[in-house]
């Protein structure tokens, strides 16, 4: 399986940018908020278009784990990475080396990101709309990050 993504240019979706406001009233005076088992209670409304990341450090080297990919992921994406490393082999590399991408200017801005997308994978062309949340349990070094997705609608 081969493809590739191409960034779409529309406001933000509404949707997100909620999920964006809970984020930060997680956080306390400046720091980011930290990542619990239970943290998608807060976001009750959208715990199903949920993908989980763990960054595990190795010799200086982060490695993005998939905790689980909630089932609105996979309808919206085709694919379900629960319990994958992105680094190692898939049937979609060009989608794993762009998350890691995006989540590696996530780890090093520290900041949400938002987007829209127009992915081109299997054969199919399927929108969505994310946005990828940073957790971090010491509040300043990036640990988790969740990251929401909304098929869009033309």
């Amino acid at each position: 399986m081969t493809g590739f993504i191409n960034y779409i240019d529309r406001p933000p979706d509404e949707r997100l940018l909620r999920l964006r406001e809970i984020w930060e009233q997680l956080g306390d005076d400046g720091k980011l908020p930290a990542y619990a088992t239970s943290i998608l209670t807060e976001f009750p409304l959208a715990a199903e278009h949920a993908s989980i990341i763990r960054l595990e450090r190795e010799k200086g080297k982060i490695r993005y784990l998939v905790i689980k990919d909630g089932p609105a992921v996979v309808a919206a994406s085709g694919l379900d990475l629960s319990g994958t490393y992105l680094d190692d082999p898939s049937d979609a590399p060009e989608l794993a080396m762009i998350l890691a991408g995006d989540y590696d200017g996530i780890v090093k801005s520290r900041a949400p990101r938002l987007y829209a997308e127009e992915h081109h994978l299997d054969g199919r062309v399927r929108k969505t709309a994310g946005i990828q949340l940073p957790f971090a349990a010491d509040g300043e070094t990036v640990d988790h990050i969740v990251e929401f997705v909304y098929p869009l609608d033309d």
